[in-house]
């Protein structure tokens, strides 16, 4: 035997398998072969039938090649058994997906139990195996993303891709993102910061009162209960837009007796002291009548004294002179005041009743 192959070492005998009832297979490791007659078996089951049928019980192991050889009746056949130490590891690593025996033996010394995490460590660059499985099992594709996350507490990677979801987009903290989105903002952090600055819920608001020029939500609010109080004041009197806002500021008047003059100054001053927002919201409410946005009884047009209070913008609306005496007239002979008062137009008093 020694004619035909030179050792490299004391022969090891490297595993043990069982290939038929009574035979032990011992694997010899090898240099190589000289002067002998070598056939290449393909199939493994037609290897293991060359084993079994000639109760072979010492292969060798040739590490330059990685082949598995044995010898029967002076002739040697191989099998390429890819570095594996025997026939039962290259059966477990083909079936468990490693390409050599080299992987398979690498991911047992490294004590990651399949292929799939063997190959996983190997593209990353983890600091250990325990943090490969740990990256593993919480879903991380990267060495890198794993340990991004660990530096912002984050274990999971769906935590950390959320995280770097919102903190792209400029929100400062998950439940914002997530508030964002519910109220209408999606993935705009500017939008839904300066709505929550301003008081604002969803950005169906925000949006309307940036239309309308309201800088707050409390603006926003007076503006929405001031046009709902006229246009309800609108459609049960059927009166016209200047006539709902007489109304409803005659609403506010005390029980007493106002001639035409002081009424004049009384409901002028109500009307300066109510703030920007609600006389803005007159304003935008008398130029919807201009402009005849809707049909309906609450949208009627002013009769002719809108013109008068315009500058530039519903900002700039003065209502005063609706409060004069004569536009007040004109008022008590189109519109019932009895759920108010009563109004004599000899005596051109008008007497506020105690409201209910």
């Amino acid at each position: 035997m020694n004619r035909i192959f030179k050792k490299s070492a004391v022969a090891i005998i490297m595993s043990l398998g069982l290939f038929c009832a009574c035979a032990e297979m011992s694997y010899i490791e090898i240099d190589s072969i000289q002067n002998a007659t070598i056939i290449r078996i393909k199939s493994l089951a037609d290897f293991e039938s060359l084993i079994s049928k000639n109760n072979v019980s010492t292969a060798f192991l040739q590490t330059s090649s990685g082949d598995l050889l044995i010898n029967i009746g002076n002739t040697y056949f191989s099998f390429p058994l890819k570095n594996y130490r025997s026939i039962a590891d290259y059966k477990a690593g083909e079936g468990a997906g490693y390409k050599n025996g080299n992987e398979y033996y690498e991911a047992a010394k490294l004590e990651l139990p399949s292929s799939e995490l063997y190959n996983y460590y190997k593209k990353n660059s983890f600091a250990s195996t325990e943090d490969c499985i740990d990256a593993n099992i919480n879903g991380f594709p990267t060495s890198n993303e794993y340990y991004a996350a660990k530096q912002q507490g984050y274990e999971k990677y769906s935590d950390y891709k959320d995280y770097l979801t919102w903190t792209g987009y400029g929100f400062k903290g998950k439940e914002d993102w997530l508030l964002s989105a519910e109220t209408g903002f999606g993935n705009n952090a500017s939008r839904f910061y300066d709505a929550q600055n301003k008081g604002f819920e969803n950005s169906s608001d925000y949006d309307k009162a940036k239309e309308l020029g309201f800088a707050t939500n409390e603006d926003f609010q007076i503006y929405n209960t001031v046009k709902k109080d006229l246009e309800k004041i609108a459609d049960a009197k059927a009166c016209e837009r200047n006539h709902a806002v007489i109304y409803y500021f005659m609403q506010k008047l005390p029980k007493d007796e106002f001639s035409l003059g002081v009424l004049s100054k009384d409901l002028s001053n109500l009307y300066n002291g109510i703030g920007q927002s609600a006389r803005k919201t007159i304003g935008i409410y008398m130029r919807e009548g201009e402009s005849g946005t809707s049909s309906s009884s609450g949208q009627r047009a002013s009769g002719g004294y809108g013109h008068r209070g315009y500058s530039n913008s519903p900002s700039d609306f003065n209502a005063n002179y609706f409060f004069e005496e004569e536009p007040l007239r004109n008022f008590f002979t189109k519109v019932d005041v009895k759920e108010l008062g009563s109004y004599s137009s000899k005596s051109e008093i008008f007497k506020r009743k105690k409201d209910k």
